[in-house]
């Protein structure tokens, strides 16, 4: 999705997040990834999903919880997304820290549902 961004910890009440872009979304649920890529003392990311229809004004609803990442690599899973998709970056609020991460291309897929006898 993108690669080598760097984000820094500011301390403040509400500390310095960065949302991406709004994204149509290619199926009901999503698999996304974040590799931190580097770091300063104990930074990490956490990544926030959200979502909204298009019709629909707003900063959208959060799904599911966040997931993050001090080191590596780590994938989630969101599901019963509605049209809009973006995604919440937060390195936290410890002055002096910082983190270079990037996402990953997001897979996409359609949720099904086993016949019944």
């Amino acid at each position: 999705m993108f690669q080598a961004q760097y984000l820094p910890a500011l301390a403040s009440a509400s500390n310095y997040a960065v949302f991406s872009p709004w994204m149509q979304r290619g199926g009901d649920n999503v698999r996304a990834t974040v590799d931190v890529i580097a770091k300063n003392g104990s930074a990490g990311i956490t990544v926030s999903v959200y979502h909204k229809n298009s019709s629909e004004t707003g900063d959208g609803l959060q799904s599911g919880s966040s997931f993050q990442s001090t080191s590596g690599r780590v994938s989630a899973e969101f599901s019963s997304l509605k049209e809009l998709v973006r995604f919440k970056f937060d390195p936290g609020s410890t002055t002096g820290e910082w983190v270079m991460f990037r996402m990953l291309p997001v897979i996409w897929f359609d949720g099904v549902k086993a016949p019944q006898p």
